[in-house]
């Protein structure tokens, strides 16, 4: 959490224009900014650490005398590196979020509109990966407003020294280096707009309420006045209590070690068809050496001359991947990986004789980290509802859960007696909510008919089977 500089400290700068530059630019310099674009990156697919490796290699150059000399010179070789961060915050957001915020009264769900879920997952989303996203109810919307957009771009945050509640924040976003800085400075009493160019800053828009009252005629439309939220409609969504990216150093480190072993494994494969030379009992130099592979790689033959010892010999090989070694090191890794972070190994749970019980014992590890990631997302719910003048704590999120389908169903027909016939089609995962009420009215219809219902009939089926069998004893 960036708290070098904060709502104390802009509420006491005398140029604010000029505050804004110096909040941003220590903003970006930060460790909270700098490690927000790395999660960003491991994220998106790109290990940072991976994409530095260089490995050497042996290379004859000639001199200016025309000698041959051996260098090191360093290449680029295979940089492998892998998805995990980006399935295992995807897997936790969509397992919590995938379905949305579930309000008790509809009316309170209807007025953060209907893109509002959608947001909420993006948002969440962000949050895991930079340890914190802010959402800005914008009239009659959410905007996704991450704290590290790329390396220009982002929020700058400012917490109040007391309590610790975010009082304001400056979002800037430049999409060249060379183009001008964008700022927006959001407070409790308005929003305000500057742009910076060739190091000079200007502000572009006055500070303004966020809801304008309009007032329309048939001819035009006129601006009457502007009021604000009761709060900073800018709310923040964290990843967890500690406020940081779930890309931890534990799992960071893992990471860089799995994609280094692949990217090891990468060289080792493209080295297998190499040759190299094992020279016994040469008397030669270094330089002769590297003579001599160059005229292996031009006629395929050399000679060698003899050492002290004796005959000399020059004797081809290959070089042997340790495969094994290797894919157990990947193995532990992978499983470690998926431990450390309490995420579900897709793996575990393939077949389709799993039952319900297994598979819940399964996801154990995830429900307990979606538990914890639950009380952020109900926290920044809860404050978005507050900014609309709506106090609730009937805040539901439905987890993405996975079930063995045809499990449930058997389960419902035991329970049939003990159950409505709308509670029994809610829960049947064959049935889609909104194809319930058509259902019911169609049994409806049946009864009315005068027909026995299936459970009748199967009832008396059942009745029959049992008389027979007493007969034929």
């Amino acid at each position: 959490m960036y708290t070098k500089y904060t709502f104390q400290d802009w509420q006491q700068a005398s140029n604010k224009p000029e505050m804004v530059v110096i909040i941003v630019s220590d903003y970006k310099a930060s460790p909270d900014f700098q490690y927000a674009v790395t999660a960003s990156a491991y994220f998106a697919g790109d290990n940072v650490e991976v994409m530095r490796k260089v490995m050497l290699k042996l290379e004859s150059v000639k001199s200016s005398t025309g000698e041959s000399k051996a260098i090191n010179k360093e290449v680029i070789g295979n940089r492998v590196a892998s998805n995990f961060f980006y399935r295992f915050a995807t897997q936790q957001n969509q397992f919590l979020l995938g379905n949305g915020v579930q309000l008790k009264d509809k009316t309170q769900k209807d007025k953060l509109g209907k893109a509002f879920d959608t947001s909420l997952q993006q948002i969440g989303e962000n949050a895991i990966v930079q340890g914190v996203c802010f959402g800005f109810w914008n009239l009659d919307h959410m905007e996704v407003i991450k704290a590290a957009a790329d390396a220009r771009s982002g929020f700058a945050p400012l917490y109040d020294e007391e309590t610790g509640a975010l009082k304001a924040g400056i979002q800037f976003w430049q999409i060249d280096e060379q183009k001008p800085m964008y700022y927006r400075l959001f407070e409790v009493d308005g929003i305000t707009e500057y742009k910076r160019v060739d190091q000079k800053i200007a502000e572009t828009v006055k500070k303004r309420g966020y809801v304008t009252k309009l007032r329309k005629d048939a001819v035009s439309t006129e601006a009457i006045g502007e009021r604000n939220y009761s709060a900073l409609p800018v709310v923040p969504f964290y990843a967890n209590s500690l406020c940081r990216s779930e890309l931890t150093n534990n799992i960071k480190s893992k990471i860089d070690l799995y994609d280094n072993i692949m990217s090891d494994f990468g060289d080792n494969l493209d080295r297998t068809n190499d040759i190299y030379w094992v020279i016994n009992n040469f008397g030669g130099t270094g330089d002769q050496i590297i003579d001599m592979l160059a005229e292996i790689n031009r006629i395929k033959a050399t000679y060698t001359e003899a050492g002290a010892s004796g005959q000399s010999t020059a004797e081809p090989h290959t070089i042997e991947v340790p495969y094994q070694a290797r894919q157990t090191a990947l193995d532990l890794l992978r499983k470690a990986l998926y431990q450390d972070y309490m995420a579900l190994d897709m793996d575990e749970i393939k077949g389709g004789s799993l039952t319900n019980v297994a598979i819940k014992v399964a996801t154990t590890n995830l429900n307990l980290k979606a538990d914890r990631y639950e009380w952020q997302a109900f926290m920044f719910v809860q404050q978005v509802l507050a900014l609309l003048n709506i106090e609730t704590e009937d805040i539901k999120f439905k987890r993405r859960t996975i079930t063995n389908d045809s499990e449930v169903v058997q389960d419902i027909m035991l329970m049939r007696s003990d159950i409505t016939r709308k509670k029994a089609l809610e829960l049947n995962p064959y049935i889609q909510a909104d194809e319930i009420d058509a259902i019911l009215t169609d049994m409806d219809a049946e009864d009315a008919t005068g027909l026995p219902s299936a459970d009748e009939l199967q009832a008396q089926i059942d009745e029959m089977k049992s008389t027979d069998e007493g007969v034929n004893n």
